[in-house]
């Protein structure tokens, strides 16, 4: 398992490999064997869909059938867009200047910058109303438009800026799948996330406890395995190369690990909130489901699984223990 080999992870073959490879193209634009027709389709509709939603919205709203939306949450929207691209720059400059792996930064840097900016924004913003249910889908649509705007590689080519930023997540082995896998994991997380919400609320811990082992358990396991990772397994994308589950891509059973580690720490953190009975089944069980989740889930779709099998779990285990 330690010389299990893979062309799609092939740049990770040794240090020197990886920053040659990167280096020769570091933006990922000038490889002639990508194939960027894929992703100008997929842009265009999405651009069609979310821009459908984000019209209704805006009608319904107009109309009176939904709330109006305080506008402090669209100059929040705004200011986090810039706090995440400044925060991109900063760190594709440390890939450049300190040749840190993309795989290290956009796990453990820009991951938890993400989540620092959400704070960041309450000094600036006070916003109320910010968890009702067509916020949340307003920001979800206006958020997936974000992504076709700072990753789309057409725009990238004409904005240099851009282009540097996007080093920081674009990882070699996805290219040039990035924005794609990006948006399909968004919306199949969104899909998963959204039922639970509008029946439990954000604040619940059926979904919180989840977001926290995906951030976390999955945010270490992929630092941990390229690092430490010694037997390897193989997984595959649900889009790669033209075809529906293909790629030959990498875990490992060190940075799976993770998952069931941080599933047990994030339980614990919570242990107040669950009666003897459903903390111990939920210790005995969610771990290892979770980590079983992210084992079999498709690459950069694991995300989605772990929401599905952890909210799943836990509104059994909530409701009927």
């Amino acid at each position: 398992m330690r010389n299990l080999k893979s062309a799609t992870m092939s740049a990770h073959e040794s240090r020197d490999i990886y920053f040659k490879t990167l280096f020769a193209d570091p933006y990922g634009l000038k490889n002639k064997k990508y194939d960027w027709g894929g992703e100008n389709t997929f842009v265009y509709f999405s651009l069609l869909v979310y821009g459908i939603g984000i019209a209704t919205l805006l009608a319904l709203e107009a109309n009176g059938v939904l709330p109006e939306i305080n506008p402090n949450i669209y100059f929040a929207f705004i200011f986090a867009v810039f706090i995440e691209l400044l925060g991109k720059v900063v760190f594709s400059w440390s890939i450049h200047r300190f040749k840190i792996k993309i795989n290290y930064i956009r796990k453990l840097a820009i991951r938890p910058w993400r989540k620092l900016k959400i704070y960041v924004i309450t000094l600036f913003f006070v916003i109320e109303g910010k968890d009702a249910v067509h916020i949340i889908c307003m920001l979800f649509f206006m958020d997936q438009l974000k992504t076709i705007f700072t990753e789309w590689n057409v725009i990238r080519r004409r904005v240099p800026i851009l282009a540097y930023a996007f080093v920081a997540w674009d990882r070699i082995e996805d290219r040039p799948y990035t924005l794609r896998y990006d948006m399909l994991e968004d919306i199949l997380r969104f899909i998963v996330y959204l039922p639970f919400i509008i029946i439990f609320g954000k604040a619940s811990i059926i979904i919180m406890i989840p977001n926290l082992i995906n951030e976390f358990g999955d945010g270490l396991a992929e630092p941990v395995g390229i690092r430490f990772g010694r037997h390897k397994y193989r997984t595959r994308s649900l889009w790669y190369n033209g075809k529906f589950w293909n790629g030959d891509f990498q875990r490992s059973l060190e940075g799976s690990a993770m998952v069931y580690i941080i599933s047990v720490v994030v339980l614990l953190m919570y242990s107040d909130l669950f009666t003897s009975t459903q903390l111990i089944i939920s210790l005995i069980f969610l771990p290892i489901i979770m980590t079983v989740a992210e084992a079999f889930s498709p690459h950069t779709n694991d995300g989605p699984m772990l929401a599905l099998t952890g909210c799943s779990f836990l509104w059994v285990t909530m409701n009927f223990t």
